[in-house]
């Protein structure tokens, strides 16, 4: 049997001999070795701008989220950056604490997910649905493969468009104003939930879908490649992360996606650390003045906060 990593070569393999162009413009996931309590993966890297550049190329280009690639460079801006400007590229993720370890993970809090097999994760950017069209929390399965797929979009959506003076046919063909791309995933959730490519790449990383999770093409080819029916897929909403790497202890805070969600809140944070830290049985010294920057810049890049060994104060 192919590993993730043997698959995964030979998948990207094939499509850059068929898109030659690609190698220039895009990177792939990022496939980690599962290793006993592993909690924090990748590493941040930093880049320098040119004049041409925008934020969502780089994201594209690197095969990160739109939201993610903003929120970890508040203080650039995101389309005209500037010559010269030094961005920040945040592959370093804090592990979902109760990913499925074999199945298929998103959280929407981060717009990223995570496939497992035993041995092998890999991480990738998704877009979700917008707020008034989010998709149920949960475990679910996969229940159905398309290639080429048509889409025929619900009543609802067609009544959105109608109110927007546009006209939706009840179907879309395969082809380029297809939305779900050249690939697409069901899900046995009620409602029809797909995860999919996508026509629009630049929509991955954000709240722009009807509900659906979507991938960028090159992503969503190695996904379904890897998918069988059955698969387990688990939908979170996690915007505060927490991980051990050596000895220190990790913090990342993404942005909520409901503000008015009373649980993320800076006292959920604070009771978030000190119950890991007692789970875990190890003492520690948190810096909560850190704690506290982290929680109210929230650039979702995992942050140092404590060392393992001493008291927590």
């Amino acid at each position: 049997m192919f590993s993730i990593v043997m698959k995964y070569s030979i998948e990207i393999s094939l499509f850059l001999l068929c898109f030659p162009s690609f190698i220039c413009t895009s990177q792939a996931a990022s496939i980690f070795d599962i290793r006993e309590n592993m909690e924090i993966v990748g590493k941040t890297e930093t880049i320098k701008t040119v004049y041409e550049d925008t934020l969502i190329d780089l994201a594209r280009s690197h095969n990160l989220g739109f939201t993610e690639i903003v929120s970890a460079n508040r203080s650039v801006n995101k389309w005209l950056p500037g010559e010269g400007t030094t961005v920040l590229l945040p592959k370093a993720f804090i592990v979902p604490s109760n990913y499925l370890k074999k199945g298929m993970t998103i959280n929407l809090a981060e717009y990223r997910g995570f496939f497992a097999n035993g041995e092998q994760l890999i991480t990738f950017p998704v877009g979700i649905g917008r707020m008034d069209w989010t998709i149920p929390l949960g475990v679910s399965k996969v229940d159905l493969k398309l290639e080429n797929p048509a889409w025929y979009p619900p009543a609802s959506v067609r009544q959105e468009y109608q109110e927007e003076g546009i006209y939706l046919a009840p179907v879309i063909p395969a082809g380029p104003d297809n939305p779900l791309g050249k690939l697409a995933m069901r899900l046995d959730i009620p409602g029809g939930y797909f995860i999919h490519g996508t026509n629009k790449p630049d929509g991955v990383g954000m709240q722009v879908s009807h509900g659906c999770i979507r991938l960028f093409p090159e992503d969503i080819r190695l996904i379904f490649s890897l998918t069988d029916i059955g698969l387990q897929v688990k939908i979170i909403n996690e915007p505060f992360k927490i991980g051990i790497l050596g000895n220190q202890i990790f913090l990342e805070i993404h942005d909520a996606l409901s503000p008015e969600d009373i649980n993320n809140s800076y006292k959920t944070v604070q009771a978030m650390i000190k119950n890991f830290v007692l789970e875990r049985q190890i003492g520690s010294t948190v810096d909560w003045i850190k704690v506290k920057e982290v929680f109210e810049k929230k650039t979702g890049v995992p942050t140092m906060v404590a060392e393992i060994g001493t008291k927590t104060r």
